[in-house]
């Protein structure tokens, strides 16, 4: 999901929000085909297993910083 709004001194729209939902991502890199900018960029890390859905869905700060390994305790 994408979220912007118009700047009203350049005419241009400004992102405000961007959520990825990994969950319905099958990894198959036509995103990153597609990408103009080459913004995004499919990499070799695969450790991206979680216990629940909400671990799926990033934002843009969690994009930016990537993800953060959890300890678990048994």
């Amino acid at each position: 999901m994408v979220g912007s709004i118009r700047n009203l001194e350049t005419k241009k729209k400004e992102l405000t929000t961007y959520t990825f939902d990994l969950s319905r991502c099958m990894f198959c890199g036509l995103c990153q085909d597609s990408c103009p900018s080459h913004a995004i960029v499919l990499t070799q890390d695969f450790e991206l297993a979680t216990y629940s859905r909400e671990g799926l869905i990033w934002d843009r700060q969690m994009l930016e910083d990537g993800p953060k390994p959890k300890h678990y305790k048994c």
